[in-house]
């Protein structure tokens, strides 16, 4: 019993089996049909499409046809026509054609003539300002300008025109470079304020006092210019030290070869020497002319162009002195004016005095 119940399972499980393989067929048959019925729908709208397609190409070709005969029957004239009444038809296209040009021409003729017109107008009122405007007459006329005048004022119109719009646009621009220059100004016055509250915080300064940026930058221009001014003075006494020592040395060489001091051409001569021979030309005692005269008046004259020499560059380094302490006067001046305005610096019966000692090569600045 046993043995014959495993061939009946069996046959269950391969119905069963078949039962869903029947099934999944059935689906495939359901979605195959319709997938068929969509290609078959498209289909008919191809067909329709395409019929229409050819509508519009029939349509199309016969307008072609049409407008190809009757291009024909415009260049040939009607076939059914005898030749000379071909020619006849023709003649009377172009004529109407010739007839439809001429009315355009004419329209534009006249449009251009009332354009004409306007600007006549226009340029008789522009005379009659500017007639107006030069003689001051309410009742001037164009008689009073010549042609050529009026056409000298119109070319001087136009120009004027052109300037006027040249100097717009500098105008434009130039407020546009100011407007940056104010905003570049507003920033660097921010920033110095911040450096200056900065290193008074850094130096541990007064909040009240605050330290001026401004000033120490001038001192230091200030200080620079004397040390600049120093540097020049010693090169000055190096120069001179260096000519009154080979001078020096040419004396005592000329004394141990036993030569006279009058016969060295040193270039240095003393002021006694320089009276003695001024004085003896002036007597009439004239030096006799010999090697050594001529030799004693070319050192007596290099001594007389180097001492001009040396005085000249004294004086301009005066000049020079002088004129950094008056920038630094000037400047001190304009700082206590701003900090008097400023009502930073207020005190009652505020004077200063300004002095200038000059001794030798050393110059005294005393200031307030």
């Amino acid at each position: 019993p046993s043995g014959e119940m495993d061939p009946s399972r069996r046959s269950e499980s391969d119905w069963q089996a078949l039962v869903n393989e029947f099934l999944i067929c059935k689906q495939k048959l359901e979605s195959k049909k319709e997938a068929l019925l969509i290609l078959s729908k498209e289909l008919d709208t191809c067909q329709q499409e395409r019929d229409q397609y050819k509508l519009m190409a029939n349509q199309l070709r016969e307008r072609h046809q049409g407008l190809k005969k009757k291009y024909r029957e415009l260049i040939d004239g009607d076939p059914s026509l005898p030749p000379e009444k071909r020619n006849q038809v023709n003649l009377a296209q172009l004529l109407r054609d010739s007839r439809e040009k001429s009315s355009q021409l004419s329209e534009e003729v006249k449009e251009l003539k009332q354009r004409l017109v306007e600007a006549q107008g226009d340029n008789k009122l522009l005379r009659m300002t500017i007639t107006k405007q030069r003689l001051g007459d309410e009742e001037v006329g164009a008689r009073h300008f010549p042609a050529h005048e009026r056409e000298d004022l119109v070319k001087q119109l136009e120009r004027a025109g052109k300037q006027n719009e040249v100097l717009e646009h500098s105008v434009k621009s130039l407020t546009d470079e100011l407007q940056d220059v104010r905003a570049e100004r507003d920033v660097f016055q921010q920033k110095a304020h911040r450096l200056n509250m900065e290193m008074n915080h850094i130096l541990g300064n007064d909040e009240i006092r605050i330290l001026d940026i401004d000033a120490l930058c001038m001192e230091n221009r200030y200080l620079h210019e004397r040390f600049c001014q120093r540097q020049e003075e010693i090169n000055l006494l190096k120069t001179n030290l260096v000519k009154y020592k080979s001078a020096l040395d040419c004396r005592k060489t000329s004394k141990i070869c036993g030569k006279p001091n009058s016969s060295a051409l040193t270039g240095v001569l003393s002021a006694k020497q320089v009276k003695e021979l001024l004085l003896s030309e002036e007597n009439g005692c004239s030096l006799p002319v010999t090697p050594q005269s001529i030799s004693d008046l070319k050192s007596l004259a290099t001594a007389l162009l180097e001492t001009i020499h040396e005085k000249n560059m004294v004086i301009q380094h005066q000049r020079q002195i002088n004129k950094i302490l008056g920038n630094r006067v000037a400047e001190l001046e304009k700082k206590l004016k701003t900090l008097e305005m400023s009502g930073i610096w207020s005190l009652p019966g505020l004077t200063y005095n300004v002095s200038l000692g000059i001794s030798g090569s050393m110059f005294l600045f005393a200031s307030f």
